[in-house]
């Protein structure tokens, strides 16, 4: 069969891994916590204005969006994350403003969700 499939096996699996660790996420948290979350991780140090902005949404979802992850909030369903996946300090260009980044159990779900960095790719065997 001379017909490649636009995914490699590998990238199935990837998937497959995504998948899963969004599935088990989701007890906790909506896919619009999770893109906030993964936003966070790709700039550190966003404020929830900046956030926002990234996301496309209005600033009050943001915020909601950064309540919930600071585990300050519960959904309506009681769903929210079992610790702090993001923490808040004082933005270092800014100080009236709000810098979020990650706490590791954030970047623990972020590593789950993504796959390990390029950093730590060589380093297969666990």
């Amino acid at each position: 069969g001379g017909v490649g499939t636009p995914f490699e096996a590998d990238d199935t699996q990837r998937l497959r891994d995504l998948r899963d660790a969004i599935a088990a996420a989701g007890d906790e948290l909506s896919l619009p916590q999770l893109l906030a979350l993964l936003t966070i991780a790709a700039e550190p140090n966003l404020s929830v204005n900046d956030l926002a902005e990234r996301m496309g949404v209005p600033q009050q979802s943001a915020s909601r969006f950064v309540a919930v992850l600071l585990g300050r909030y519960q959904s309506a369903s009681g769903a929210g994350p079992k610790e702090p996946l993001i923490d808040q300090g004082v933005s270092l260009t800014d100080p009236r403003k709000r810098a979020l980044t990650l706490t590791p159990a954030g970047r623990d779900l972020v590593t789950r969700m993504t796959g390990p960095g390029p950093s730590t790719r060589h380093s297969k065997g666990h």
